[in-house]
């Protein structure tokens, strides 16, 4: 029996801890008589020994111990040491033997007549590890000839356990670092014709009784990394064509004799499909063998060589929907509210700034934020709808919105010009400084009361006045706060326009606009002290722990999504653990945990385009400049620690509600106190008197909430999901359609070229690393630390002033909105260039 090496036919799903994940896979789908190309794996005790060999485990642990006072870049060098060691030591000698015998005997299976090409893959165990989290971290080698190179791949597998995102990892969840095992797969590989990737169930509508087909020409690691656009093939599970799209295919991967080519695909073979009637059959018969081997719908990767299709990979679908009817939200009797044929004014805002599903008592909340809007809006000219924003309750217990919009009124043509101009003569500052007071002032008296309300009818009353006062101050902060002064920003802009040019305008401006010290700003700067804490120390450790208090003292009492708008999401003091999804994003990188940096990099930006606008201006000039960008620099910080502030306005909110639901839990008329979330503001008087018997009816609104949120979470909107409004398409030319470009609104300049990461919530945060692209519905306060990530940024929904436009800006990388359906159109590691100077994403290929 082989101490350190076993042929794939001999692992099954049991061999994870000797094969690692990749290795025991590949053995079963051999053991279901799967076509797969054979190979071997050289086993974790292999990659032990060439430790214990080397005597690199003291120096590794020696290596590791400078780590525990040292910053983020004492990892990355302790990483390439770690590495380096592992790759120059020689492999053991019986190590090396039983390698040798290996690859032998996998080239006489082969053939004598075949030039052996080998793929060698890192296989790791992941095991008591969070494996979502280390995934992409290890690597992969393709078409390695000769045993001399096969043994020098081998230990770079080795060598990629100790990258710095893998050591940091391991240090924040106080794991020990030798614990941790890989094994190495060397498979036999086939010099593919066409290839490509292959879902037994279609991810993108859930349906089970599609087959979802990518291939390109050449290796399939041209359609895996996201290097061309592929044909794409939907098949019934009989192997019928549904549907077919034909993609560039410009470039294709090719074996050869000295390793892998990527070269450009012939302009004839562009023109056509690179699969036929008859490896389509056998896709889908391959499809129903894997599917019903594994008893799951499977994600694949097959090759297609001389006719014949072989299996290479195959594991389990995590985000498809096992029932397509699952996210049917609306009965049969449920129509649309919204009648109109196209958007009222405004939805695009309501959409943007109101993303996740709302509960019963969050449409209250809803209604008199908006309430308050439109009262500023009425100062402008704008006129009232004729009815309130309201919430209406299907049969199913499903909660949509009756949404009125604004519209406009002649008064328009004077109200503004006038409130405009009073504005020029309005001491911002002074007004923030009193309105902020009155905020904290409010939140506090708030919170008094409701520590001093003991029975479930006075703090009923008590939400109804706290409702009000919120509605008061946002009437205040749209009216008083945020006017926009459109004249101070004409003069700022014909200023830098006299400096630099009308082209850099732009570009000058938004440097310009960097460094602000706004609270979300700070914010983000205090939670990624906590992630530099967690990479360095250990979220065992004393200072991950004080960073995270200082970080729920300072900013605990807001809700952890950030959505001003609603009273059901709970606290970051409530949930702290919700910062695990932050802060694990950021540990994908760790050079970006360091905010001091970070900050001064945008300084540097900010004082740097002052001194090209000096150069530019004559003295006086420049003097009136400094002026007037510090008045527009203090307006945006205004604007948004308004924000900030009605956020914890919000927060105070949740805390009286949970207190009335306490109550009301207390006397009988709810099981929990969150149940409280699930009654209308118009019933709680008559629940905490004991008139009104709800239980039944927050039973159904839980049940159709889950199924809105479970929407929610795959990218639907909840106005949608819930009947609130129609799906507004927009009609495209067929110049657009066919072009291989996407266009949306100019968010951030600049330009990046790079892999698409799909986002859709907080969930999927760890999915994002450096260097991608996020790509999402929309972002919220909770998603800042991601732009620390990202190197660019597009969006379904959203503007010039949303959150993803104004945080890109800050970051520096350029950001996109208002591109519909994006987070479909996309798949994941797709590479695509993001112009955020003028809106176009282009389809690499």
């Amino acid at each position: 029996m082989s101490d350190y090496t076993k042929t794939l036919k001999e692992l099954n799903k049991d061999s994870l801890n000797e094969a690692g994940g990749k290795g025991a896979n590949l053995g079963e789908l051999i053991n279901a008589n799967l076509p797969v190309p054979p190979g071997f794996v050289v086993k974790t005790g292999a990659y032990r020994t060439h430790l214990e060999a080397s005597y690199l485990k003291k120096r590794i642990e020696k290596r590791l111990e400078n780590l525990k006072e040292q910053d983020i870049d004492a990892i990355s060098e302790a990483s390439k040491c770690i590495s380096s060691w592992i790759e120059e030591s020689p492999m053991p000698f019986e190590v090396q033997e039983e390698v040798d015998r290996a690859f032998e005997s996998l080239s006489k299976e082969m053939g004598p007549d075949v030039n052996l090409s080998v793929a060698v893959r890192s296989s790791a165990t992941a095991e008591d590890l969070p494996s979502a989290s280390f995934a992409g971290q290890h690597e992969t080698y393709l078409g390695v000839y000769g045993k001399e190179e096969v043994f020098k791949y081998i230990k770079k597998c080795w060598a990629s356990l100790w990258s710095a995102q893998a050591i940091a990892y391991r240090i924040s969840m106080n794991f020990d670092h030798l614990e941790v095992d890989l094994a190495v797969v060397v498979q036999a590989m086939i010099a593919s014709q066409a290839a490509g990737v292959m879902f037994t169930a279609n991810p993108v509508n859930g349906n089970s009784d599609e087959i979802l087909i990518s291939a390109g020409y050449g290796l399939g690691e041209s359609v895996v990394s996201g290097l061309i656009t592929p044909d794409s093939f939907i098949l019934t599970k009989e192997g019928r064509v549904k549907e077919k799209t034909l993609g560039s295919k410009e470039f294709s991967i090719k074996l050869t004799e000295k390793g892998t080519i990527t070269e450009e695909t012939q302009q004839s073979k562009r023109k056509l499909f690179c699969l036929g009637t008859n490896e389509l059959v056998q896709l889908a018969n391959l499809a129903k063998l894997v599917e019903k081997y594994y008893g799951s719908p499977m994600d694949t990767e097959w090759a297609l060589l001389e006719g014949k299709i072989y299996l290479l990979q195959a594991r389990p679908i995590t985000t498809i929907t096992s029932d397509s009817e699952d996210l049917k939200i609306l009965g049969p009797e449920d129509k649309i509210i919204y009648q109109g044929k196209k958007a009222p004014f405004g939805l695009q805002s309501v959409m943007e700034h109101s993303p996740y599903p709302h509960t019963p008592l969050d449409f209250a909340s809803f209604s008199h934020f908006y309430q308050g809007i439109y009262t500023s809006f009425v100062d402008i000219g704008f006129k009232l709808p004729k009815d309130k924003n309201r919430p209406v309750e299907r049969e199913s217990g499903c909660v949509a919105l009756s949404y009125q919009g604004m519209g406009l009124s002649p008064a328009i043509i004077w109200k503004a010009p006038s409130l405009l101009i009073k504005s020029l003569f309005k001491d911002k500052d002074a007004l923030w400084q009193s309105f902020s007071k009155e905020i904290s002032e409010g939140i506090k008296r708030m919170d008094d009361a409701v520590k001093n309300t003991n029975d479930a009818v006075g703090a009923a009353k008590l939400i109804e006045q706290a409702m009000k006062e919120y509605e008061k101050f946002v009437y205040k902060r749209f009216s008083v706060i945020s006017m926009p002064d459109g004249l101070t920003e004409y003069k700022l802009s014909t200023l830098i326009k006299k400096a630099v040019g009308k082209e850099k305008v732009d570009e000058i401006k938004e440097s310009l606009l960097r460094a602000l010290p706004f609270r979300t700003a700070l914010q983000n700067k205090t939670l990624m002290k906590v992630a530099q804490a967690a990479a360095v120390k250990g979220k065992d450790s004393k200072a991950f722990k004080n960073e995270l208090k200082s970080f729920l003292d300072e900013y605990g009492d807001r809700p952890y999504i950030g959505m001003g708008r609603m009273v059901s999401p709970h606290t970051w003091q409530e949930k702290p653990e919700m910062i695990d999804e932050i802060i694990n994003a950021l540990l994908s990188d760790t050079a970006v945990l360091n905010p001091e940096k970070s900050f001064k990099k945008q300084e540097e930006d900010y004082e740097a385009a002052k001194k090209v606008i000096k150069k530019g201006l004559k003295p006086a000039e420049y003097d009136k400049f400094i002026k007037i960008l510090e008045k527009v620099r203090k307006s945006v910080i205004i604007r948004e620690e308004s924000v900030f502030y009605l956020e914890k306005v919000a927060g105070c909110l949740h805390r009286i509600a949970l207190k009335l639901g306490c109550l009301l839990a207390k006397q009988g008329s709810i099981n929990e106190a969150e149940d409280v979330f699930f009654i209308f503001q118009e019933e709680l008087h008559s629940v905490a008197g004991g008139k009104l018997e709800i239980k039944e009816k927050i039973e159904k609104r839980r049940e159709a909430f889950a199924k809105v949120y479970d929407a929610h979470e795959k990218g639907v909107h909840w106005l949608i999901s819930t009947g609130s409004f129609p799906v507004f398409v927009k009609k495209k030319q067929d110049d657009e359609a066919n072009s291989n470009s996407l266009k949306g609104s100019s968010a951030s300049r600049g330009v990046y070229e790079g892999p698409v990461c799909i986002v859709k919530s907080s969930s999927e945060f760890k999915k994002l690393k450096k260097g991608d692209i996020l790509v999402s519905p929309y972002t919220s306060p909770i998603w800042t630390p991601l732009f620390k990530v990202a190197s660019a940024a597009v969006t379904e929904i959203g503007s010039a002033t949303s959150h993803a436009a104004i945080v890109a800006r800050e970051y520096g990388i350029p950001a996109i909105v208002a591109v519909e359906n994006v987070t479909n159109i996309l798949k994941d590691g797709q590479k695509i260039r993001v112009d955020g100077t003028n809106g176009i994403i282009t389809l690499l290929e």
